[in-house]
Protein backbone atom coordinates (compact mmCIF):
# COMPACT_ATOMS: atom_id res chain seq x y z
CA UNK A 1 0.00 0.00 0.00
CA UNK A 2 1.05 3.59 -0.46
CA UNK A 3 1.21 4.26 3.29
CA UNK A 4 3.23 1.14 3.94
CA UNK A 5 5.64 1.85 1.07
CA UNK A 6 6.17 5.41 2.33
CA UNK A 7 6.94 4.18 5.83
CA UNK A 8 9.34 1.59 4.41
CA UNK A 9 11.18 4.21 2.35
CA UNK A 10 11.43 6.55 5.34
CA UNK A 11 12.86 3.76 7.44
CA UNK A 12 15.38 2.76 4.81
CA UNK A 13 16.54 6.31 4.19
CA UNK A 14 16.44 7.91 7.62
CA UNK A 15 16.76 5.10 10.18
CA UNK A 16 19.88 3.94 11.98
CA UNK A 17 20.52 0.35 10.86
CA UNK A 18 21.78 -2.36 13.18
CA UNK A 19 23.04 -5.72 11.96
CA UNK A 20 23.37 -9.08 13.70
CA UNK A 21 24.38 -12.47 12.37
CA UNK A 22 20.99 -13.02 10.74
CA UNK A 23 19.05 -9.78 11.07
CA UNK A 24 19.39 -6.21 9.82
CA UNK A 25 17.01 -3.69 11.37
CA UNK A 26 16.17 -0.09 10.61
CA UNK A 27 14.04 2.11 12.89
CA UNK A 28 12.35 5.28 11.77
CA UNK A 29 9.13 7.09 12.69
CA UNK A 30 8.30 4.32 15.20
CA UNK A 31 8.38 1.68 12.46
CA UNK A 32 10.94 -1.15 12.54
CA UNK A 33 11.97 -2.90 9.31
CA UNK A 34 13.68 -6.21 10.02
CA UNK A 35 15.41 -7.98 7.14
CA UNK A 36 16.63 -11.56 7.47
CA UNK A 37 20.06 -11.24 5.90
CA UNK A 38 22.59 -13.68 4.44
CA UNK A 39 20.36 -16.68 5.15
CA UNK A 40 18.61 -18.71 2.48
CA UNK A 41 16.62 -21.87 3.07
CA UNK A 42 16.98 -23.86 -0.12
CA UNK A 43 14.62 -26.48 -1.43
CA UNK A 44 15.17 -30.10 -0.49
CA UNK A 45 16.83 -30.87 -3.82
CA UNK A 46 19.53 -28.26 -3.30
CA UNK A 47 22.15 -27.68 -0.67
CA UNK A 48 21.36 -28.40 3.00
CA UNK A 49 19.57 -25.72 4.96
CA UNK A 50 21.78 -23.34 6.99
CA UNK A 51 19.36 -23.53 9.93
CA UNK A 52 18.25 -26.65 11.85
CA UNK A 53 15.67 -28.92 10.26
CA UNK A 54 12.92 -30.33 12.45
CA UNK A 55 10.75 -33.29 11.57
CA UNK A 56 7.93 -35.24 13.15
CA UNK A 57 8.88 -38.14 15.39
CA UNK A 58 8.71 -41.54 13.62
CA UNK A 59 5.39 -42.45 15.28
CA UNK A 60 2.49 -40.38 16.64
CA UNK A 61 1.70 -40.27 20.34
CA UNK A 62 -1.99 -40.70 19.54
CA UNK A 63 -4.38 -40.60 16.61
CA UNK A 64 -7.97 -39.33 16.75
CA UNK A 65 -10.50 -40.52 14.19
CA UNK A 66 -13.75 -38.95 15.41
CA UNK A 67 -15.18 -42.35 16.27
CA UNK A 68 -14.22 -41.65 19.90
CA UNK A 69 -17.41 -39.59 20.10
CA UNK A 70 -19.53 -42.72 19.76
CA UNK A 71 -20.51 -41.75 16.23
CA UNK A 72 -19.86 -44.62 13.86
CA UNK A 73 -18.67 -42.19 11.20
CA UNK A 74 -15.07 -41.07 11.04
CA UNK A 75 -14.05 -37.43 10.82
CA UNK A 76 -15.93 -36.03 7.85
CA UNK A 77 -13.76 -33.10 6.78
CA UNK A 78 -11.30 -31.63 9.26
CA UNK A 79 -10.81 -27.88 9.48
CA UNK A 80 -8.87 -26.16 12.24
CA UNK A 81 -7.38 -28.09 15.18
CA UNK A 82 -6.28 -26.08 18.21
CA UNK A 83 -4.71 -26.84 21.57
CA UNK A 84 -6.65 -25.76 24.64
CA UNK A 85 -4.91 -24.33 27.70
CA UNK A 86 -5.37 -27.61 29.62
CA UNK A 87 -3.60 -29.48 26.75
CA UNK A 88 -6.88 -30.73 25.39
CA UNK A 89 -7.92 -30.22 21.77
CA UNK A 90 -10.80 -28.69 19.85
CA UNK A 91 -11.31 -30.15 16.38
CA UNK A 92 -13.54 -28.48 13.81
CA UNK A 93 -15.22 -31.34 11.92
CA UNK A 94 -16.44 -29.06 9.16
CA UNK A 95 -18.11 -31.72 7.05
CA UNK A 96 -20.29 -32.83 9.98
CA UNK A 97 -20.79 -29.25 11.25
CA UNK A 98 -19.57 -29.95 14.77
CA UNK A 99 -16.78 -29.16 17.23
CA UNK A 100 -15.18 -32.13 19.00
CA UNK A 101 -13.57 -31.55 22.40
CA UNK A 102 -10.85 -33.90 23.73
CA UNK A 103 -8.96 -33.83 27.02
CA UNK A 104 -5.17 -33.92 27.46
CA UNK A 105 -5.09 -37.75 27.29
CA UNK A 106 -6.96 -37.84 23.99
CA UNK A 107 -10.23 -38.94 25.58
CA UNK A 108 -13.37 -37.55 23.94
CA UNK A 109 -15.26 -35.08 26.18
CA UNK A 110 -18.17 -33.68 24.22
CA UNK A 111 -19.50 -32.27 20.96
CA UNK A 112 -20.47 -28.62 20.57
CA UNK A 113 -22.49 -26.85 17.89
CA UNK A 114 -24.74 -28.01 15.10
CA UNK A 115 -25.79 -26.86 11.67
CA UNK A 116 -28.11 -23.84 11.64
CA UNK A 117 -28.23 -20.07 11.95
CA UNK A 118 -29.26 -19.66 15.58
CA UNK A 119 -27.11 -19.12 18.69
CA UNK A 120 -24.59 -21.94 19.09
CA UNK A 121 -25.11 -23.01 15.47
CA UNK A 122 -23.14 -22.43 12.31
CA UNK A 123 -23.20 -23.08 8.60
CA UNK A 124 -19.44 -23.10 8.22
CA UNK A 125 -16.42 -23.00 10.53
CA UNK A 126 -13.85 -20.82 8.78
CA UNK A 127 -11.43 -20.69 11.72
CA UNK A 128 -10.95 -21.61 15.38
CA UNK A 129 -8.89 -19.53 17.82
CA UNK A 130 -8.15 -20.19 21.50
CA UNK A 131 -7.95 -17.28 23.94
CA UNK A 132 -7.48 -17.02 27.71
CA UNK A 133 -8.90 -19.59 30.09
CA UNK A 134 -9.68 -22.20 27.43
CA UNK A 135 -12.28 -19.93 25.84
CA UNK A 136 -12.19 -20.31 22.07
CA UNK A 137 -13.90 -18.70 19.12
CA UNK A 138 -15.20 -19.85 15.78
CA UNK A 139 -15.76 -17.62 12.78
CA UNK A 140 -18.59 -18.44 10.40
CA UNK A 141 -17.91 -16.90 7.01
CA UNK A 142 -21.42 -17.64 5.75
CA UNK A 143 -23.17 -15.94 8.68
CA UNK A 144 -20.36 -13.37 9.14
CA UNK A 145 -20.22 -13.74 12.87
CA UNK A 146 -17.77 -14.66 15.60
CA UNK A 147 -19.03 -17.14 18.22
CA UNK A 148 -17.44 -17.56 21.65
CA UNK A 149 -17.34 -20.99 23.34
CA UNK A 150 -16.03 -22.76 26.42
CA UNK A 151 -15.21 -26.49 26.27
CA UNK A 152 -17.18 -27.17 29.48
CA UNK A 153 -20.08 -24.73 29.42
CA UNK A 154 -20.48 -24.62 25.63
CA UNK A 155 -21.75 -21.62 23.66
CA UNK A 156 -21.34 -18.23 25.39
CA UNK A 157 -22.24 -15.46 22.95
CA UNK A 158 -21.83 -14.23 19.38
CA UNK A 159 -20.68 -11.03 17.68
CA UNK A 160 -22.25 -10.05 14.37
CA UNK A 161 -19.97 -8.56 11.72
CA UNK A 162 -22.42 -8.05 8.88
CA UNK A 163 -21.77 -4.36 8.11
CA UNK A 164 -24.95 -4.29 6.02
CA UNK A 165 -23.38 -6.84 3.66
CA UNK A 166 -21.05 -4.31 2.04
CA UNK A 167 -18.78 -5.73 -0.65
CA UNK A 168 -16.35 -2.94 0.13
CA UNK A 169 -15.43 -4.50 3.47
CA UNK A 170 -16.49 -8.15 3.49
CA UNK A 171 -15.50 -9.92 6.76
CA UNK A 172 -13.37 -12.94 5.82
CA UNK A 173 -12.18 -13.95 9.32
CA UNK A 174 -12.14 -12.63 12.87
CA UNK A 175 -10.32 -13.18 16.19
CA UNK A 176 -10.70 -12.09 19.80
CA UNK A 177 -7.74 -10.01 20.93
CA UNK A 178 -6.63 -8.68 24.30
CA UNK A 179 -9.82 -9.91 26.01
CA UNK A 180 -12.15 -7.09 24.95
CA UNK A 181 -11.35 -6.45 21.28
CA UNK A 182 -12.02 -8.12 17.94
CA UNK A 183 -9.71 -8.10 14.91
CA UNK A 184 -11.45 -8.59 11.57
CA UNK A 185 -9.86 -9.35 8.20
CA UNK A 186 -11.96 -7.56 5.60
CA UNK A 187 -11.78 -7.93 1.84
CA UNK A 188 -12.90 -5.37 -0.73
CA UNK A 189 -13.54 -5.83 -4.42
CA UNK A 190 -11.98 -3.35 -6.82
CA UNK A 191 -13.83 -1.93 -9.85
CA UNK A 192 -14.35 -4.63 -12.45
CA UNK A 193 -11.75 -4.20 -15.19
CA UNK A 194 -12.79 -4.12 -18.82
CA UNK A 195 -11.57 -6.98 -21.02
CA UNK A 196 -10.41 -5.47 -24.30
CA UNK A 197 -11.37 -6.92 -27.66
CA UNK A 198 -9.09 -9.81 -28.46
CA UNK A 199 -7.97 -10.09 -24.85
CA UNK A 200 -8.70 -13.45 -23.19
CA UNK A 201 -8.37 -12.75 -19.49
CA UNK A 202 -7.22 -10.11 -17.02
CA UNK A 203 -6.50 -10.14 -13.33
CA UNK A 204 -9.23 -8.84 -11.04
CA UNK A 205 -7.53 -8.02 -7.74
CA UNK A 206 -9.00 -7.59 -4.28
CA UNK A 207 -7.79 -5.37 -1.47
CA UNK A 208 -7.69 -6.21 2.22
CA UNK A 209 -7.42 -4.44 5.56
CA UNK A 210 -7.83 -5.17 9.25
CA UNK A 211 -10.46 -3.53 11.43
CA UNK A 212 -10.23 -3.29 15.21
CA UNK A 213 -13.67 -3.53 16.85
CA UNK A 214 -15.12 -3.68 20.32
CA UNK A 215 -17.20 -6.66 21.45
CA UNK A 216 -20.38 -5.08 20.16
CA UNK A 217 -18.89 -5.09 16.66
CA UNK A 218 -18.35 -1.32 16.50
CA UNK A 219 -15.32 -0.36 14.40
CA UNK A 220 -12.57 1.51 16.28
CA UNK A 221 -9.52 1.59 14.00
CA UNK A 222 -8.35 0.37 10.62
CA UNK A 223 -4.97 -0.90 9.43
CA UNK A 224 -3.23 0.09 6.20
CA UNK A 225 -4.65 -1.72 3.17
CA UNK A 226 -2.73 -4.50 1.45
CA UNK A 227 -3.18 -6.84 -1.49
CA UNK A 228 -5.77 -9.60 -1.31
CA UNK A 229 -6.07 -12.47 -3.76
CA UNK A 230 -7.03 -12.00 -7.40
CA UNK A 231 -9.21 -13.87 -9.87
CA UNK A 232 -9.13 -14.11 -13.65
CA UNK A 233 -11.82 -12.14 -15.44
CA UNK A 234 -12.98 -12.71 -19.01
CA UNK A 235 -15.84 -11.46 -21.14
CA UNK A 236 -18.09 -14.17 -19.68
CA UNK A 237 -17.20 -14.11 -15.98
CA UNK A 238 -14.36 -14.70 -13.56
CA UNK A 239 -12.61 -17.74 -12.08
CA UNK A 240 -10.20 -18.64 -9.29
CA UNK A 241 -6.54 -18.79 -10.29
CA UNK A 242 -4.39 -21.51 -8.73
CA UNK A 243 -1.28 -19.37 -8.26
CA UNK A 244 -2.95 -16.31 -6.79
CA UNK A 245 -1.50 -15.16 -3.48
CA UNK A 246 -3.68 -15.52 -0.36
CA UNK A 247 -3.68 -12.83 2.38
CA UNK A 248 -2.85 -14.02 5.90
CA UNK A 249 -3.40 -12.78 9.46
CA UNK A 250 -1.83 -14.10 12.67
CA UNK A 251 -2.82 -12.70 16.06
CA UNK A 252 -0.07 -12.61 18.70
CA UNK A 253 -0.22 -11.41 22.29
CA UNK A 254 0.77 -7.79 21.67
CA UNK A 255 0.64 -7.46 17.88
CA UNK A 256 -1.21 -8.65 14.80
CA UNK A 257 0.73 -9.84 11.75
CA UNK A 258 -0.70 -9.53 8.26
CA UNK A 259 0.34 -9.55 4.63
CA UNK A 260 -0.54 -10.46 1.06
CA UNK A 261 1.47 -13.69 0.99
CA UNK A 262 2.92 -12.72 -2.40
CA UNK A 263 6.37 -12.11 -0.90
CA UNK A 264 8.00 -13.04 2.39
CA UNK A 265 6.85 -9.91 4.22
CA UNK A 266 5.06 -9.95 7.55
CA UNK A 267 3.80 -6.53 8.57
CA UNK A 268 2.34 -5.99 12.02
CA UNK A 269 0.29 -3.52 13.98
CA UNK A 270 1.04 -2.91 17.64
CA UNK A 271 -1.24 -3.08 20.68
CA UNK A 272 -2.33 0.47 19.74
CA UNK A 273 -3.30 -0.87 16.29
CA UNK A 274 -0.79 1.30 14.46
CA UNK A 275 1.81 0.03 12.01
CA UNK A 276 4.78 -1.11 14.06
CA UNK A 277 7.06 -2.85 11.60
CA UNK A 278 7.72 -5.50 9.03
CA UNK A 279 9.79 -8.68 8.80
CA UNK A 280 11.26 -9.39 5.36
CA UNK A 281 13.18 -12.31 3.89
CA UNK A 282 14.06 -11.34 0.29
CA UNK A 283 16.23 -14.40 -0.44
CA UNK A 284 13.22 -16.71 -0.06
CA UNK A 285 11.87 -15.73 -3.46
CA UNK A 286 11.37 -18.72 -5.78
CA UNK A 287 10.68 -18.89 -9.51
CA UNK A 288 7.36 -20.33 -10.62
CA UNK A 289 8.55 -23.25 -12.72
CA UNK A 290 6.90 -24.78 -15.74
CA UNK A 291 7.08 -28.18 -14.01
CA UNK A 292 4.99 -26.96 -11.07
CA UNK A 293 2.45 -25.29 -13.36
CA UNK A 294 2.03 -28.49 -15.38
CA UNK A 295 1.71 -30.61 -12.24
CA UNK A 296 -1.12 -28.45 -10.88
CA UNK A 297 -2.80 -28.37 -14.30
CA UNK A 298 -2.68 -32.16 -14.66
CA UNK A 299 -4.04 -32.72 -11.16
CA UNK A 300 -7.00 -30.45 -11.98
CA UNK A 301 -7.52 -32.20 -15.33
CA UNK A 302 -7.61 -35.66 -13.71
CA UNK A 303 -10.35 -34.48 -11.38
CA UNK A 304 -12.33 -32.70 -14.09
CA UNK A 305 -12.41 -35.61 -16.59
CA UNK A 306 -14.31 -37.61 -14.00
CA UNK A 307 -17.39 -35.55 -14.89
CA UNK A 308 -16.55 -33.87 -18.24
CA UNK A 309 -15.31 -35.09 -21.66
CA UNK A 310 -11.52 -34.57 -22.02
CA UNK A 311 -11.87 -31.80 -24.62
CA UNK A 312 -14.27 -29.82 -22.45
CA UNK A 313 -12.07 -30.32 -19.41
CA UNK A 314 -9.03 -28.94 -21.24
CA UNK A 315 -11.04 -25.97 -22.50
CA UNK A 316 -12.40 -25.22 -19.02
CA UNK A 317 -8.88 -25.16 -17.59
CA UNK A 318 -7.29 -23.07 -20.33
CA UNK A 319 -8.02 -19.68 -18.76
CA UNK A 320 -6.64 -20.68 -15.35
CA UNK A 321 -3.11 -21.21 -16.66
CA UNK A 322 -2.64 -18.55 -19.31
CA UNK A 323 0.88 -17.04 -19.12
CA UNK A 324 -0.43 -13.47 -18.90
CA UNK A 325 -2.13 -14.09 -15.56
CA UNK A 326 0.55 -16.27 -13.94
CA UNK A 327 2.86 -14.46 -11.47
CA UNK A 328 6.53 -14.16 -12.31
CA UNK A 329 7.48 -15.62 -8.94
CA UNK A 330 5.48 -18.15 -6.94
CA UNK A 331 3.75 -16.62 -3.90
CA UNK A 332 5.83 -17.23 -0.77
CA UNK A 333 3.53 -17.48 2.26
CA UNK A 334 0.48 -19.68 2.76
CA UNK A 335 -0.55 -19.51 6.43
CA UNK A 336 1.09 -18.08 9.55
CA UNK A 337 0.52 -19.58 13.02
CA UNK A 338 1.59 -18.19 16.40
CA UNK A 339 2.55 -20.63 19.17
CA UNK A 340 2.26 -19.95 22.94
CA UNK A 341 5.89 -18.74 22.97
CA UNK A 342 4.93 -16.12 20.36
CA UNK A 343 7.09 -17.71 17.69
CA UNK A 344 5.91 -17.40 14.08
CA UNK A 345 5.37 -20.56 12.02
CA UNK A 346 5.31 -19.59 8.34
CA UNK A 347 3.97 -22.04 5.76
CA UNK A 348 5.39 -22.22 2.25
CA UNK A 349 2.68 -21.41 -0.30
CA UNK A 350 0.99 -24.22 -2.23
CA UNK A 351 -1.16 -23.66 -5.31
CA UNK A 352 -4.93 -23.96 -5.13
CA UNK A 353 -6.03 -27.42 -6.28
CA UNK A 354 -8.85 -26.66 -8.73
CA UNK A 355 -11.82 -28.99 -8.47
CA UNK A 356 -10.70 -30.48 -5.16
CA UNK A 357 -12.10 -29.83 -1.72
CA UNK A 358 -8.84 -31.04 -0.18
CA UNK A 359 -6.16 -28.40 -0.59
CA UNK A 360 -2.58 -29.66 -0.70
CA UNK A 361 -0.91 -28.46 2.52
CA UNK A 362 2.49 -26.80 2.65
CA UNK A 363 5.16 -29.32 3.61
CA UNK A 364 7.79 -26.74 4.57
CA UNK A 365 7.41 -24.37 7.50
CA UNK A 366 9.85 -21.75 8.76
CA UNK A 367 9.96 -21.00 12.48
CA UNK A 368 10.89 -17.43 13.45
CA UNK A 369 11.53 -15.91 16.87
CA UNK A 370 9.38 -12.87 17.80
CA UNK A 371 12.23 -10.60 16.66
CA UNK A 372 12.30 -12.30 13.24
CA UNK A 373 15.39 -14.44 13.76
CA UNK A 374 15.14 -17.82 11.94
CA UNK A 375 15.03 -20.72 14.39
CA UNK A 376 14.34 -23.80 12.27
CA UNK A 377 12.66 -25.30 9.27
CA UNK A 378 9.99 -27.96 9.78
CA UNK A 379 9.62 -30.60 7.06
CA UNK A 380 6.37 -32.56 6.98
CA UNK A 381 5.49 -35.86 5.30
CA UNK A 382 3.17 -35.75 2.26
CA UNK A 383 -0.54 -35.16 2.93
CA UNK A 384 0.14 -33.81 6.42
CA UNK A 385 -1.26 -30.42 7.43
CA UNK A 386 0.10 -28.58 10.45
CA UNK A 387 -2.69 -27.14 12.62
CA UNK A 388 -1.54 -26.58 16.21
CA UNK A 389 1.73 -26.12 18.11
CA UNK A 390 2.31 -26.44 21.84
CA UNK A 391 5.89 -26.67 23.11
CA UNK A 392 7.59 -29.62 21.42
CA UNK A 393 4.32 -31.19 20.25
CA UNK A 394 2.22 -30.49 17.20
CA UNK A 395 -1.28 -31.43 16.08
CA UNK A 396 -1.53 -32.36 12.41
CA UNK A 397 -4.25 -33.51 10.04
CA UNK A 398 -3.28 -36.57 8.02
CA UNK A 399 -4.91 -37.88 4.86
CA UNK A 400 -4.47 -41.44 3.61
CA UNK A 401 -4.74 -42.87 0.08
CA UNK A 402 -8.54 -43.07 0.42
CA UNK A 403 -8.75 -39.40 1.51
CA UNK A 404 -9.74 -40.44 5.05
CA UNK A 405 -8.64 -37.79 7.52
CA UNK A 406 -7.36 -38.25 11.07
CA UNK A 407 -5.83 -35.93 13.64
CA UNK A 408 -2.47 -37.02 15.04
CA UNK A 409 -0.27 -35.71 17.86
CA UNK A 410 3.48 -35.88 17.28
CA UNK A 411 6.51 -34.74 19.21
CA UNK A 412 9.09 -32.81 17.19
CA UNK A 413 12.37 -34.47 16.32
CA UNK A 414 15.10 -31.85 16.56
CA UNK A 415 18.83 -32.25 15.80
Amino acid sequence: TRALRMLTVLAACNGSPTTGDDLATVDSADVRITTIARVRITTIARAPSPIPEWRLAPAPERVLTGAESGDSAALSFVGAVRWLADRGLVIADVGATRLLIYDSTGAYRRTLGRRGAGPGEFRDVSSVSVVAGDTFTTFDGSLRRLSIWHPTTGFIRQIGLVDAGSLEAWPADAWLWQDSLVVVLQLAITPRPAVATGETVRRWPMRAHLTLRDKSGRALRTSPTFDGMYTGISATGDTRLPFSNEPFVAVARDRVYFGSGATFRLSYVTAEFVLGGEVRWPTQQEELTRAEIEQVREEAYELMVQRLPPERARARLAMNFLPEILPEHRPEIGRVLIDPDQRLWVERFEALRLGSRLQKPGDRWTVLAPDGKPIARLLLPPNTRLEGIRGDRVAVVQRDSLDIQTVAIYSLSRP
